[in-house]
């Protein structure tokens, strides 16, 4: 019985230093992840969708989908004149996913990512 005991203890010791070195390599991830650092200022306006499904979500009706989409590890994008763009540093897409919006931030043209610096539902003209 101690040795079972004793065995459950290091498996529990050996996997939380295995989890705690995961945690550590995802941080790193998110840090690394940004690769727009100069580019041009941008302002578009179009419809947020994943990466996943693209500009088959990019309505009202595709929220739900485009949600559990990038719950699943999609990237969020705006679709705008049949161009899509990733976007980087996105906080709750989930909100203005939907309804048109208005992207500001720095355009890497070359990868078509934008790191944004604000998202705002776009105003009816």
């Amino acid at each position: 019985m101690k040795r079972l005991v004793v065995m459950v203890a290091v498996f529990a010791l050996a996997g939380g230093a295995w989890a705690f070195a995961c945690d550590k390599d995802k941080a790193a991830d998110v840090q690394a992840a940004s690769t727009v650092t100069e580019g041009k200022e941008v302002v578009l306006t179009g419809y947020l969708t994943d990466s996943y499904c693209g500009a088959k979500n990019a309505h009202a009706s595709g929220k739900a989908c485009a949600i559990k989409c990038m719950k699943n590890g999609a990237k969020v994008q705006l679709l705008v004149d049949q161009t899509l763009y990733t976007l980087e540093k996105v906080d709750s897409p989930e909100s203005k996913l939907g309804a048109k919006v208005t992207v500001t931030g720095l355009l890497d043209e070359s990868t078509k990512t934008i790191l944004v610096q604000s998202i705002e539902k776009a105003k009816k003209a």
